[in-house]
This record gives C-alpha cells, structure tokens and sequence, in this order.
C-alpha cells in the first residue's frame, strides 16, 4: 500500500472516530435535554391541573361534602378545556375509581391503557416525599407519552389526577435533527478524506520523485541526481542522496580507473617482459644452434645477462610495490645524515663509471622511516638523474632541515635532459617511461618512480618535481617532522 494511502486510511479512521464520539455524545445530549424538557412540562401542566382541582374541590366540600364524586367529572371538564395542551390527555381517579378521561379511546376500553403507578420499578419520582408526583414514559405504537401521576387525599378518599403529554412530534424533530446531523457527519468524513488525499499526495509527490530517481540511479544512470529542494526532511533527504550519489559515483569513477590502470598494468607488464624474453630466446637459439665466432658469443652472451638483469630488477621492483600495497611497514627512527651517506655509497659505482661527479650533503636529523625502503626510493631517484645525464656532468644529493615547514627534505638535482611539462603529471605510473628507447637502454623497466612514489606515500613523505627539458630536473622530498640532532657516528639504521 502506497504511503498516501496508509495516510489517508489512518487519518479517516481517527476523524470517524472522534467524529462519531462527538457525535454520540452530542445526539445523546439532545436527546436527553429533549426528554427532560417534556417531563418538566408535563409535571408543571399536571401540577396545573392539581391545583385548580383541588382548589375547585374546596368550594365544593364547604358547601356539599357529599357530592364530591358526582360533581368532580364536570370540574375535570372544565379545568381541561381551559388548561390542557391540544397533546395532552387527563385522567381523574377517585376513591380507587376512574371517573373522567378526556381520552375517547381510553375510556371505551375501561381506562386498561393507564399505567400503574404504585409499581415503583416501572415509574420515576420528582422528589422523594411520600404520595410524590410520579411519571412514566411509554411508547404506544410509534407514538411516545409521558404520563404524570400526582396523588392527594380529598376527605380521606384518594384522589388520583393523571395527564398523558404525546412528544411524538417533539421525538420526530428531534430524530429528523440526528438524521441531519448523521449525514452531516458522513458528509464532514468524505470531504476531510478528499482534503487529506490531497494534502498527503502533495506531500508525497517529492517522496515519488525521489523514489524515480532512485531507481534511475540504481539502474545504472550514475550521474543523475534529486532536484527536490524544500526547507523540510523531504528537501534534507533529497541533500543526503546527492551526497551519497556524489560519493557513490567517485568510488565508481576510483574503481573503473583502478580497473583501467589494472588492464593497463598488466598489458604494460606483458609487453615489458615480452622484449628482452624475446631478446634472451633469440640469442639463446642462436648460441645454442650455430657456431659463433668468440666475439659474437661473448656479445649475445652479454645481451642475454643485461635483459636477465632488467627482468630481475623488474620483478623486484615488482614485489616492492605490492608489499607496500598489502604489507605493513614498521618504522623506526632513522637518521638522515647516515642515510644520504649509505645512498651516496651504493650509487657512487655507477656514477663513477659514467664520470658523473656525485655532490652531496646532509644536516643531521632523525626521521620515522624505514631505512631501506627510503634507500631504495634515493637510490632510484639518483639511478634516473644519472641515465638523464651526460657524461662528465655532476649531480647534487643533499639533506636540509626546511625551515618554513619545520621538516626535512631531500634534493637530487641535475643538469641532463629535462621532462617535459606532460610527462611530469604521468611519470610515477606503472611502467611508464619519458624515453622507451633510452630506458630500456639503460635496463629500465618504467617501474622505478611508481616505486618511489608508493614508498613516499607510505611515510607521508610528498615528491616535488621541478624539470625544464634541456636544463634538467630537481626531485623534491619532503617530510613534514623530524628533529634535529647531533652525531660524529651517524648511521643509516
């Protein structure tokens, strides 16, 4: 069942009933003022009527005492034409003794349709003083009477004076006003209900948006979003589903590019690994099924040991970077002088058969790291500044405490070939490489800065890179704490 609907059925159920209490009550109310208001009447018109007999009986006694029976039909007579209501009938009992009725029909049938009002459980009571006035309420036929009883003693003879007052009429107005009032009611529930199912789809009408939207999206529409903008929870929830899809479509966008650089890995890495195995198979065979002079064996020979080299570096740059990615580095305090001493050490070979002119120095400082992943990063860092540099040219590997940030940074600097401003944004990708031709020369595999740059990420470290072709390129790392520190020693460890 539609929200709406759960809405509107609620809201008519709680109308009807409270319209129908109020209702009850109220019906209930009328009809006992109605009720009350005829036995007042019918209790003052008999009191009336008491009066006027028995002060016309006083005469009578004072001048006759023995024609009371006698003449007590013709006062009757008398006092019900000139006091009765036209609904009104009167009833005379003496000495036990109906003597007078101005009902025909009564008095045809021997006065057998006049209640009996010594039977207290079928009467009701005015006051509570014996020989009260008494009244009884009877439905004869669809017509409604009150028949009042007054009782009195007239020379030690009883005296009973009844008057019957017919509030049919009264009843049937009063029944035509509950029917009124009934479809009135019925009425104000069928208009309330048409007015909440109006009210309650305009509410709702956002919600369904919503809910359109929403199936949009989750059938794949990722760039769709909720246009609902109210001041209410409507409006707050339209706000937290474009923030969720906003932020379900970045981890989309992440996954697909993360699909995208995985293909691309993988394809880079098939075609890397496909070149020198190509260059090992050829001159293998070569080796293996023809006789070479000594200088051509030693050359294909050679071939074959500088592209197994690439495949090891390869494979180990390889492992780098997926225990970065899955394995947990433990740190420890590292100095930063005895670190730049144990990479100047490593790489001085290298640069002293190319001619390169290694120039260094380091402030003392102690950094959180691991010392030999850091010297992997420096190393490959200085292994790319020499491949990008001349022969007899000079690089700079320095340390230095970096006084507007309150950290350390490390600086390789050097003066070869440059990278181009649209390479620089791409050179930390997986087995990308400026020049394919020269670094693959060079036994590269394009793996060695997307080492250094997960390394770096690893320890919160940033990497700055400053280049103009022709001029030369200057690797910025920067760590953003580190405490100065004094030592003759210094170690790497």
């Amino acid at each position: 069942m539609k929200f709406r609907y759960k809405v509107l059925l609620i809201n008519i159920v709680i109308i009807s009933l409270a319209i129908s209490v109020a209702g009850t009550v109220m019906m209930s109310r009328m009809t006992n003022l109605m009720i009350d208001e005829e036995i007042r009447n019918s209790v003052t018109e008999n009191n009336l009527v008491q009066s006027v007999i028995e002060y016309s009986l006083l005469d009578l006694i004072n001048n006759n005492p023995t024609r009371i029976g006698a003449n007590l039909p013709e006062i009757a007579n008398q006092v019900s034409a000139g006091i009765l209501n036209e609904n009104s009938e009167l009833y005379i009992s003496f000495e036990e003794d109906y003597i007078f009725t101005t009902d025909k029909e009564t008095e045809q049938n021997s006065y057998k349709n006049i209640p009996d009002f010594t039977n207290t459980e079928n009467t009701s009571s005015v006051s509570n003083v014996d020989y009260t006035k008494k009244y009884i309420i009877i439905e004869e036929g669809r017509n409604l009477f009150i028949y009042t009883s007054s009782f009195g003693l007239i020379n030690d003879s009883p005296l009973r004076i009844v008057t019957r007052r017919d509030i049919t009429g009264a009843r049937d107005i009063l029944n035509k006003n509950l029917n009124e009032m009934r479809i009135f009611m019925i009425s104000m529930i069928a208009l309330s209900g048409l007015l909440i199912y109006i009210i309650s789809f305009l509410l709702t009408k956002p919600l369904e948006k919503l809910n359109r939207v929403t199936d949009d999206f989750a059938g794949g529409d990722f760039s769709i979003r909720s246009d609902i903008k109210t001041s209410d929870e409507v409006g707050l929830l339209s706000d937290k589903f474009n923030h969720m899809a906003d932020s379900v479509e970045d981890h989309i966008d992440e996954l697909n590019d993360m699909l995208r650089r995985r293909d691309q890995f993988v394809a880079d890495f098939t075609h890397e690994i496909k070149t020198p195995m190509t260059t090992i198979i050829g001159y293998a065979d070569t080796i293996r099924s023809v006789e070479l002079p000594r200088e051509d064996e030693v050359m294909a020979a050679d071939y074959i040991f500088s592209e197994g080299k690439r495949l090891e570096q390869m494979s180990s740059h390889l492992f780098d970077l997926i225990y970065l990615k899955d394995g947990h580095v433990e740190k420890s305090k590292v100095n930063t002088l005895g670190l730049g001493e144990a990479v100047k050490e490593t790489v001085m070979p290298a640069m002293l058969k190319k001619k390169i002119r290694l120039e260094s120095h380091f402030d003392s400082a102690s950094i959180i790291a691991d010392s030999a992943l850091l010297r992997t990063a420096f190393i490959n860092l200085l292994d790319n500044a020499r491949k990008a540099s001349a022969e007899g040219s000079s690089i700079s590997f320095y340390g230095e405490m970096n006084e507007n940030s309150a950290g350390y940074r490390f600086v390789v600097e050097d003066h070869g070939i440059g990278i181009a401003p649209e390479d620089v944004n791409r050179i930390c990708d997986e087995f990308y490489m400026v020049d394919k031709s020269r670094s693959r020369k060079e036994g590269g595999a394009g793996l060695g800065m997307s080492l250094v740059a997960a390394i770096l990420k690893e320890h919160g470290a940033t990497l700055k890179i400053e280049s103009k072709l022709g001029v030369g390129t200057k690797m910025i790392v920067e760590f953003t704490t580190c405490n100065e520190e004094k030592t003759d020693n210094p170690t790497g460890e």
